[in-house]
């Protein structure tokens, strides 16, 4: 009997509307979970042990995250200089040379490396590079500190204390990427110096050390882990900003900062229906849910999956609160946003999706937004936030794939609609 052919073309498949986020074992059996930890009611049927059970839920990842962010890998531990042999010697020839190694208009960077120590030049040499690698990427706009580094690089050459600050962020940054304890080591010696300069610089300030007295304070306001150290800095830099207004000094960097400033530090007091708006954060919390299903299988311990996760628990324990919220409750809000909020270098550096990275920003930028009045002061106060502006250019950044674009247009409706 001959054999059978189909006629016509393949089908296509069916889409599979098992869960994205469910358990490895509904995954495996292709069924559809329903997410409930630490054991969800398919494993209970078939009486096998859930992978929840090894898997962080929302609300361990909400009280756990500043620790997930502060704490070095124990393997990693080490106080072995974090330089590759690359790094080592194109530092060697920027000394012998004097000549910056890397060369972009865009950047500025001018330094002498003969008054610099080794150290010094290898964190400079890091941020540098970075920096031209996200210039590159075209995402330099899309995180605060890359888009103001530019200007720095100008002012640190003639500024000890700025320099000191600028090299606190870059260990922070090297440590966040490599999990480095000797970059720790740095980033805490250099923001000690610079807060001890800095507190030297303001108590007799001279108009031609504002710009260094700016870059060191918001170099160090990004690197606070708290509301109260926060607010110190901000006060600072007001005070640094009624100097600049009262002399005769002009600096384009300043009139930038005195503008930003401006617009920020009225959040409060200036009436505004997105702040603490709780519709707001559920329309942006289903948004993020729909991402999570177009995200597909990740690994609970996916870097970007992990901070989505950690994103939506934030915005879900905002809209459960009452209005009046203490300051406890408040502290720690601000400690899971700013675990989030410094620029996503380790991911944008390692070769991770960039696609997906950019999207978990949009929806941070967003939720930060809308977060209550009292915390989204101290956390947008150095951010100069146009969020319509951002989503526009994560547009253009993820436009190959439909689906992230359509999430994107959506978000920006409900942005817009403020």
């Amino acid at each position: 009997m001959p054999l059978q052919t189909r006629q016509g073309p393949p089908k296509k498949r069916r889409s599979n509307t098992k869960s994205r986020s469910g358990c490895s074992t509904c995954k495996r059996r292709h069924i559809r979970c329903d997410e409930e930890h630490p054991q969800c009611r398919n494993c209970t049927k078939h009486k096998v042990k859930c992978s929840y059970h090894d898997t962080p839920s929302q609300a361990e990842l909400l009280r756990k995250a500043p620790s997930l962010n502060r704490q070095p890998n124990a393997r990693s531990i080490s106080k072995a200089r974090p330089w590759s042999a690359e790094a080592k010697t194109v530092v060697r020839h920027w000394r012998e040379t004097r000549s910056m190694p890397i060369s972009d208009d865009r950047i500025g960077a001018t330094l002498d490396p003969q008054i610099f120590s080794n150290d010094d030049l290898h964190f400079v040499y890091q941020l540098v590079k970075n920096q031209h690698r996200l210039e590159n990427m075209g995402v330099s706009k899309l995180t605060v500190a890359s888009s103001y580094l530019p200007t720095f690089f100008r002012i640190i050459p003639w500024s000890r204390f700025a320099m000191n600050g600028v090299l606190a962020l870059s260990a922070h940054q090297v440590a966040s990427v490599t999990d480095s304890e000797y970059a720790r080591l740095k980033k805490v010696r250099y923001q000690t110096l610079a807060i001890q300069e800095l507190r030297e610089c303001l108590s007799n300030l001279q108009p031609k050390h504002v710009d260094a007295a700016l870059v060191t304070s918001l170099a160090l306001l990004w690197l606070c882990e708290d509301m109260s150290s926060r607010g110190r800095i901000a006060a600072g830099i007001s005070a640094i900003l009624q100097t600049y207004e009262r002399s005769d000094h002009q600096s384009e960097f300043c009139h930038m900062i005195a503008h930003a400033w401006g617009q920020t530090a009225n959040i409060q007091t200036t009436p505004n229906p997105g702040c603490g708006n709780t519709s707001g954060l559920q329309k942006i919390i289903k948004e993020m849910r729909k991402f999570a299903e177009v995200l597909g299988d990740h690994e609970p311990d996916d870097g970007t999956w992990r901070q989505l996760i950690l994103l939506i628990a934030l915005a879900e324990d905002m809209v459960k609160v009452e209005p009046i919220t203490s300051t406890d409750k408040q502290s720690e809000w601000f400690q899971l946003l700013h675990y989030n909020l410094p620029p996503p270098l380790r991911d944008l550096l390692t070769d991770k999706d960039l696609s997906s990275i950019l999207m978990v920003n949009a929806y941070l930028h967003a939720v930060t937004l809308y977060s209550p009045p009292q915390l989204t002061q101290p956390c947008l106060i150095d951010l100069r936030v146009d969020l319509p502006s951002l989503l526009d250019e994560t547009l253009q950044q993820v436009g190959s794939i439909n689906a992230y674009v359509r999430l994107l247009k959506e978000l920006k409706a409900i942005v817009l609609s403020r």
